[in-house]
């Protein structure tokens, strides 16, 4: 785990540059407090920051393939990099360091451009074709990895962080719309986007390439692909899915230091726990809840699972008290506006981890999406099937005879206990917006919209809904706060349910096995009866949202920076700090 940043000179590479890009350095150090370096000639720079987990002794970056005609940077883990080594150096690729990231270069020989989707892993790097002058970056499936970019008159900057182009190379006017989609959703839903016009998101599953000419060339080298080829039956399907989550728990456990394994007490985590205690023999959990009492606080249902299962058991215990110290500091190291106040409980968990210890976390991230684990979620898309099946469709085909009956059902599916989240839950609804910022934001372009699901091109509405789920909450909320608050403590985060293979075999199933019954993660808790007891297997759902009195109170003493109004809720709050910094 690292920090990168690359200069691709429109004209030549000068001391200014260079100088820019060790100031970078020194600004992420948290990246990579173990080793940094810069590398250059005439045409591209390369600076990296090393935070050593694999090849601790020797991998040492940036790296050059055999006649150092090319050269690499990587942010991030190659999971899979032992079994592709292997298959290199039998076609005789010679390797200098013990770095996973190293074969990112000899794939590149191997396969050009085409590297990309044969890598199993989170990653980020930037690699220089020295010879042909050509510049390629490239980021993971799930954008674990961040790596934001912007054009400037003189070339191109790359970084995995957002404030040190800001700093050094980049200050442009204020993207009103993204500030719009933090304050309406708490995060930006936006895949390229950030809240500055000139700094942009590389996305996930994609590559881009910079050729002499200086033409940026941007492209996705995998996309999601919902065909139900799966031929077996709903045991065999079970029976896959826990080998496959074993395989990702066990790619996930390559390390040359401390791993701890973040541990509530639901289904996710518990997995994840149980099934390192497999591979290892001491295996270290945390758990964290909040002082007072607290129905979040699921310490004691931890506790006893450490217990059963032989685990290390480290208990952290949040005040939410001193969370209003930590403010501008989180602030710092977010990078980009966000409106989750789970940022605080996080930054204290990753700082106390750090304290104990740890330099790699295993987190639970990522199995409610990928096995339809929101019950409200589950409900609207229901409801949108209906009203399409039921409504739209015989509307459409004009039978106004049936129109009357149907406002009716409409009704009740907006009023019905079960339904009535359509006009008041956040997945139609949305936080407040600033009308000053409204009006600013469609001034700059037509609004995005998460609602609009014709963009997910899918079967069935509870697909549209978790294939956002997965490229905006996930990647811009989940994985984007995991990344920038535990880097900031020196902490690498892996999550084996974002693993690719895992992710790529649910997307084969059938809709009846992947969700039967329509039942949130039956498939996932049928695959795990041997692995996990009853009592967490059938446990009721609980989130670790902190208590909101102290946001409240922050909130309540806030002079607006910025926008002339006053803010009502969190992410307005942070929007309005982030748009009076710029």
């Amino acid at each position: 785990m690292c920090g990168i940043s690359a200069f691709y000179s429109f004209t030549k590479i000068n001391n200014e540059i260079i100088a820019k890009l060790s100031s970078c350095n020194n600004d992420m150090f948290y990246r990579g407090p173990n080793e940094q370096d810069i590398w250059n000639d005439d045409k591209v720079a390369l600076a990296h920051v090393r935070l050593s987990i694999i090849g601790i002794d020797n991998g040492h970056q940036p790296i050059f393939n055999e006649d150092k005609s090319k050269v690499l940077i990587c942010n991030g883990e190659i999971y899979n990099y032992k079994l592709l080594k292997k298959d290199l150096q039998l076609k005789g690729h010679v390797f200098s360091t013990l770095s996973d990231c190293e074969v990112i270069l000899h794939m590149y020989e191997e396969y050009g451009e085409n590297l990309n989707d044969k890598l199993d892993g989170m990653f980020a790097y930037c690699l220089y074709d020295i010879k042909n002058e050509k510049l390629i970056t490239g980021r993971d499936v799930a954008g674990k990895k961040p790596l934001y970019y912007s054009i400037l008159s003189e070339g191109i900057i790359f970084s995995s962080e957002l404030k040190v182009i800001k700093s050094h190379f980049s200050t442009n006017a204020l993207n009103f719309e993204n500030l719009r989609q933090v304050q309406k959703y708490s995060y930006s839903i936006s895949t390229t986007d950030t809240y500055i016009q000139s700094i942009k998101k590389l996305p996930n599953a994609s590559f881009a390439t910079i050729t002499p000419k200086g033409h940026l060339n941007i492209k996705k080298y995998s996309e999601r692909n919902y065909k139900a080829t799966f031929g077996g039956n709903y045991q065999e399907a079970c029976d896959e899915v826990k080998r496959l989550l074993f395989n990702a728990v066990e790619k996930r456990l390559m390390s040359e230091v401390p791993i701890g394994v973040l541990l509530s007490a639901g289904v996710d985590s518990s997995a994840i726990a149980a099934i390192t205690r497999q591979f290892r023999e001491d295996v270290s959990v945390i758990s964290a809840g909040y002082k007072g009492n607290f129905s979040v606080d699921e310490r004691k249902e931890a506790k006893r699972f450490s217990d059963e299962m032989g685990l290390i058991w480290h208990e952290i215990e949040l005040d939410s008290n001193d969370f209003s110290n930590s403010f501008n500091d989180i602030l710092n190291h977010i990078d980009e506006p966000n409106g989750d106040i789970a940022m605080f409980a996080q930054w204290a968990i990753y700082k106390k981890a750090k304290a104990m210890g740890f330099t790699v976390l295993l987190s639970g991230n990522g199995g409610d999406e990928l096995f339809y684990g929101y019950r409200a979620h589950n409900e609207y898309a229901e409801s949108l099937s209906w009203i399409e099946n039921n409504y739209l469709e015989d509307f459409a085909r004009g039978k106004k005879e049936k129109l009357k009956s149907i406002v009716k059902q409409i009704l009740w599916l907006n009023f019905n206990s079960k339904n009535k989240f359509l006009l008041n839950s956040k997945r139609t609804g949305h936080l407040p917006v600033f009308e000053e910022l409204t009006k600013l934001a469609f001034q700059q372009q037509i609004p995005f919209e998460r609602i609009d699901w014709h963009r997910i091109d899918t079967e069935y509405y509870i697909d549209k809904i978790y294939n956002f789920m997965h490229y905006a909450w996930l990647t811009n909320n989940c994985y984007f706060l995991g990344d920038k608050l535990a880097m900031a403590q020196s902490i690498e985060m892996r999550s084996p349910f974002a693993d690719k293979e895992l992710i790529n075999f649910i997307d084969t199933l059938p809709l009846d096995i992947k969700f039967p019954n329509q039942q949130p993660k039956k498939l996932l808790k049928d695959s795990l009866k041997t692995v996990l007891p009853d009592y967490v297997l059938h446990r009721h759902k609980t989130g670790f949202t902190p208590p909101n009195s102290f946001t409240k109170h922050i909130i309540d003493n806030y002079k607006p920076l910025f926008f002339d109004e006053k803010p009502v809720t969190f992410s307005q709050l942070v929007t309005d700090i982030f748009a009076a910094k710029l």
